[in-house]
């Protein structure tokens, strides 16, 4: 009776231990913050494109920025992170033929790349009118925090295993 309520006990702090321990250690394994990259992904030329990233860079350190594609003219601009590592760049497509470009943020050993299109104005047009989502619109947020998800499935989980536990040594004492 006692291994039977010992072992239920272990296996019950592994069930509610174990995912705490791993979102814990999961905080910092993941890398930095997240760069939500260029929007929208793709402009007429003449419209500007935004180059963002959150909580990724060194706090108020200068973040090197090069725009390259082919048969274009290399640039290069830099910005400086803000004290929590966020930085947004607007870049202007006034003078780039149209044509994919690449562009690197970096900052020391750290970097980040993405891609986005300029398209001719009537090319941008035809395509705009044939697919409404056109022009690299994010999806909405839905204001869903899945932070309290994992907690309270471990909670349900918990309650589930003891209320079991508590079954099946009434039982056992009624035989």
């Amino acid at each position: 009776m006692k291994r039977t309520l010992s072992a239920a006990a272990l296996v019950l702090l592994a069930v509610v231990a174990l995912p705490t321990a791993a979102n814990a250690a999961g905080q910092d394994s993941y890398g930095p913050g997240s760069c939500n990259s260029i929007t929208p992904a793709s402009v007429a030329r003449g419209a500007s494109v935004t180059y963002s990233c959150t909580d990724f860079w060194a706090a108020g350190q200068r973040v090197a920025i090069s725009i390259s594609a082919e048969g274009a003219e290399a640039r290069t601009l830099s910005t400086v992170a803000d004290e929590t590592g966020n930085i947004e760049v607007s870049i202007d497509t006034q003078s780039d033929p149209a044509g994919t470009y690449t562009l690197t943020a970096t900052q020391g050993a750290v970097s980040d790349s993405s891609d986005f299109t300029v398209l001719d104005p009537a090319d941008a047009a035809a395509a705009s009118a044939a697919d409404p989502s056109a022009g690299g619109k994010a999806l909405a947020d839905t204001g869903f925090a899945s932070e309290t998800l994992p907690w309270l499935a471990g909670g349900l989980l918990a309650a589930g295993a003891a209320a079991l536990g508590v079954v099946v040594v009434r039982r056992r004492q009624q035989a």
